[in-house]
């Protein structure tokens, strides 16, 4: 159900953009980022799909937090930069103070399952990272996005800024990972983006080359205009 609504909203979102922007964005297509340049992230809701363009302050930073001030982040630094053992890290030591209250962690049910395995997978998806560089979900867990049974199955997600500031919000441990093994560029689906950039997006579109501003052409390296760049 939770799919299908997401489904839905992002094809709604595209009917929506297609008929009221220029230069719309397939919101199915991945950008390429590299996560040492994301600085800030703002968790937004998912039941309404990719591609929505919005207007508000939600881009600003004082609706934002710093993304390598999380717990996630620091706990990942730790054991994957620091080399601590688990038990010594910031996210293990958060699990073990929910399992002591009687929640659940990520589906686990003991902290002794969590380090077994979901310590564990982040050891090897490290290691493969590292070995194999950042192997994208899609064409290996699934071919097309109607094959995706599960919301995490999908890219890391993030948001486009009125100014073009990429802040992330979902998959916060693949964007630790991936910067912690030096890799330069991760796939990510664009969730929302702020009206305003749109607007760039469709100026930079609809000029000539040779007419662009400077403004527009410092534009043509970022990852969300390469889909319309000449």
């Amino acid at each position: 159900m939770v799919l299908d609504r997401f489904r839905l909203g992002t094809e709604w979102h595209r009917w929506c953009n297609e008929r009221r922007y220029d230069a719309p964005a397939d919101p199915w297509e991945v950008r390429w980022v590299d996560p040492a340049d994301v600085e800030f992230y703002n968790v937004v809701s998912l039941k309404w799909g990719l591609g929505a363009v919005m207007d508000g302050d939600w881009d600003r930073q004082e609706h934002c937090e710093r993304l390598r001030e999380t717990g996630t982040y620091r706990g990942l630094e730790q054991r994957f930069v620091e080399g601590r053992d688990w038990e010594e890290t910031r996210l293990y030591e958060r699990a073990e103070a929910r399992f002591d209250e009687g929640e659940t962690v990520r589906g686990f049910e003991s902290i002794g399952a969590f380090r077994e395995r979901r310590c564990s997978a982040l050891d090897d998806l490290y290691e493969r990272m590292r070995t194999d560089g950042y192997r994208p979900n899609y064409e290996t867990t699934y071919d097309s996005p109607a094959d995706i049974e599960y919301i995490h199955e999908m890219e890391p997600l993030v948001l486009v800024g009125r100014d073009g500031e990429l802040v992330w919000s979902e998959g916060f441990h693949r964007h630790a990972l991936a910067e912690f093994a030096g890799i330069e560029e991760v796939p990510v689906y664009v969730l929302r983006r702020h009206v305003h950039w749109q607007r760039r997006r469709d100026e930079l579109q609809e000029t000539p080359r040779r007419e662009r501003s400077s403004e527009l052409t410092v534009l043509l390296d970022h990852p969300d205009v390469q889909d319309i760049v000449d």
